[in-house]
């Protein structure tokens, strides 16, 4: 997982300008406030380039981000002086103590590369979380929403770069394959970037036993709503999970 976004970090939050993290974050503290979290401490495993951090952070929670890119981290870092962002493996990292919520978002749960990796991530997660502590993490490349074989074409710029890039995602069995490149002009310059990503692909009522079997109770919501997730729901999958 360590060599994705390395070159293409800088141009991350251009391509997702357009990404409600307002609304996001607002379903987040819905969840915080029905399961009765009082505490402020909030780890978010995956943080990115700290999207999701900086605007719960709005709302005075203590947050602690840690990633795995080094490059998004500098970007985080010289988004917010207030968060405190590190390096690190969402299946080992160990910070030495407990938070009153942990969520990982943006489908990063999918980089387990396997049902062993995934147990790894949510023991190391229940591991942080403080006795009725909150988890928060999502599913977007779950097997009952997720087919594969889209190619999208998209275009951003701004006054330093304009940027097109071409996504194709197909399905390799158990994993979603997703290529991207990168046609970038700056400076008067074209460059070309490549990334390769591999999913893996989970079934949710599995994940659900998984993540009861660690010791949760848990429940799962369509999308950032408030609808309870069924089978038929073409949406993100949500899990809400309360330590036990």
């Amino acid at each position: 997982m360590d060599y994705l976004y390395k070159r293409f970090a800088e141009y991350y939050d251009l391509c997702y300008s357009k990404k409600d993290y307002n609304k996001e974050t607002n379903f987040l503290k819905s969840l915080i406030k029905k399961y009765k979290i009082t505490g402020k401490h909030l780890l978010e495993f995956g943080c990115g380039t700290g999207g999701h951090a900086i605007h719960l952070r709005k709302d005075d929670f203590k947050i602690v981000g840690v990633d795995l890119n080094k490059e998004m981290l500098k970007i985080a870092r010289k988004k917010s002086k207030s968060i405190h962002f590190l390096q690190g493996d969402m299946r080992t990292c160990d910070l030495k103590k407990r938070f009153d919520i942990v969520i990982c978002l943006f489908s990063t749960i999918h980089y387990n590369q396997n049902c062993r990796e995934l147990e790894k991530t949510l023991r190391n997660f229940y591991k942080h979380l403080k006795p009725r502590g909150l988890l928060i993490f999502d599913m977007g490349f779950n097997e009952e929403r997720w087919s594969g074989g889209h190619i999208f074409v998209d275009n951003w710029s701004n006054r330093e770069v304009d940027l097109v890039r071409f996504s194709k995602s197909r399905r390799n069995e158990d994993y979603g394959i997703l290529d991207m490149a990168c046609i970038i002009f700056k400076n008067n310059k074209f460059q070309f970037e490549e990334e390769h990503h591999k999913l893996r692909i989970f079934k949710t009522p599995e994940v659900k036993k998984l993540v009861e079997k660690i010791g949760f109770n848990v429940d799962l919501y369509a999308g950032y709503t408030k609808k309870v997730w069924q089978k038929n729901s073409k949406k993100y999958v949500v899990f809400a999970g309360v330590k036990q």
